[in-house]
């Protein structure tokens, strides 16, 4: 379906203006600045949608109206957006003056996107063409891109740590390869050296208590020689001493000695206990620093495939949707066709596919609103009209222009005042 016939009473700047576009031709609305040809396309959105327009009857009146007649196909509607100080008021009728229920409703299940102007479109740049060609198809990443966000600020901060652990881990020392995994007691050789010391002392006074005794011996069995008459008691004596000489040298047999080389092995250790606890402490802080390296580069990387996994769905969701172009393709730098990058390709070839785009986006009521239409050249006007043409669509566009052309209707306070060139009568 088709516009076929357009009225608009006191809306914005237009006063009334009456436009029967059945040429086939494109619309081609010209004028000065606030003359009314933006109107033209703003009341064309207020009646299919009652939306676009803030402050919408034109000053010093007190209603204004857009109505409108579509069709094709023998199907035909006629629909009036009445608008007052009070609100917005919709009339739909079919072919047959048959009023349309849920009129709003049913214009929705019509309309496509009015708002992607293919001129517009080719000045966007590269992401932004992207986001409007994802909105076009139904993508919406906000989601997805929330998570990539988090994991990908998560990976910076993880990045930064593992890369301070690891400058952490380059101004320590290397463990020697003879440090002993865990530290030494010096308290313990202390005590062990001291123990060894207490039996050195023990085993010297045993000796001395030997000799001692020996020497009581002898002089007990003097006495013995020189005393008969003591014999008893001298005899007694010699049991006692030995008895103890014999306990002595008992007690003087279980001890062991430790050699001159076992005490100086014991000084040593305590000499060098402080230089082995270093190197196991050395050790100790290696060995945790380079784990924290180790578990920070771990986390690194599955941050780095968490963000990659998200990008992976990302392309596929783009992949799988239907785009209205084949070899159109959305990527993160920008949209390519057939693996050339939209704003390296020719600006006929722009122009072509953002038109194609802007009509897949409006597949039953076929027609194309385009603002600017002054920056656009004669050649790439024919482009988008034999398109137009071709594929059944129609075409609404605003130039500017100060004076009257050859082609087109010239709006001249907010009315038709040349149509191709012509004054109107």
């Amino acid at each position: 379906m088709q516009i076929l016939e357009l009225k608009v009473t006191d809306l914005k700047r237009i006063e009334a203006i009456e436009i029967d576009p059945a040429t086939g031709q494109p619309i081609i609305l010209t004028g000065d600045n606030a003359q009314g040809k933006s109107s033209v396309l703003d009341a064309i959105l207020l009646a299919l949608t009652n939306t676009g327009m803030d402050d919408p009857i034109r000053h010093g009146r007190q209603s204004g109206s857009v109505r409108l007649t579509i069709g094709g196909e023998k199907v035909e509607y006629t629909l009036e957006r009445r608008l007052t100080k009070k609100g917005s008021y919709l009339t739909l009728l079919d072919a047959d003056g048959k009023e349309v229920p849920k009129a709003q409703t049913f214009l929705n299940g019509l309309l496509g996107n009015y708002a992607f102007d293919p001129l517009e479109f080719t000045r966007l740049k590269p992401k932004q063409q992207v986001d409007a060609l994802k909105s076009a198809a139904g993508l919406d990443f906000a989601e997805l891109d929330a998570e990539r966000q988090k994991f990908f600020f998560d990976r910076t901060n993880v990045g930064r740590t593992g890369k301070e652990a690891a400058a952490a881990l380059t101004q320590l020392p290397k463990p020697a390869e003879d440090a002993p995994a865990e530290e030494t007691s010096a308290t313990e050789l202390i005590a062990k050296l001291r123990e060894m010391e207490g039996l050195v002392s023990k085993y010297s006074q045993c000796k001395l208590h030997v000799e001692t005794a020996t020497a009581n011996h002898a002089s007990a069995l003097q006495e013995v020689a020189r005393l008969e008459a003591a014999l008893a008691t001298a005899k007694e004596l010699v049991i006692e001493r030995e008895t103890e000489k014999k306990h002595a040298e008992e007690f003087l047999a279980e001890i062991i000695l430790p050699t001159a080389e076992d005490i100086q092995s014991a000084n040593d250790a305590i000499d060098n206990v402080e230089a082995n606890n270093r190197k196991v402490r050395e050790r100790v802080a290696y060995i945790a620093a380079e784990k924290k390296a180790d578990d920070l580069r771990t986390e690194y990387a599955t941050l780095t495939r968490r963000i990659q996994e998200i990008d992976e769905r990302k392309a596929e969701a783009v992949k799988s949707c239907s785009l209205p172009i084949p070899g159109l393709e959305l990527t993160d730098d920008g949209v390519l066709m057939s693996g050339v990058l939209f704003d390296q390709l020719s600006t006929a070839e722009q122009i072509r596919i953002s038109t194609l785009v802007a009509m897949s986006q409006n597949p039953q009521l076929k027609i194309i609103l385009i603002r600017e239409g002054a920056l656009m050249n004669s050649a790439n006007l024919k482009l988008m009209s034999d398109l137009a043409a071709e594929r059944g669509y129609q075409l609404w566009i605003e130039k500017f222009q100060e004076a009257p052309g050859q082609v087109g209707l010239h709006i001249v306070d907010g009315s038709i005042a040349f149509v191709d060139g012509k004054p109107v009568e």
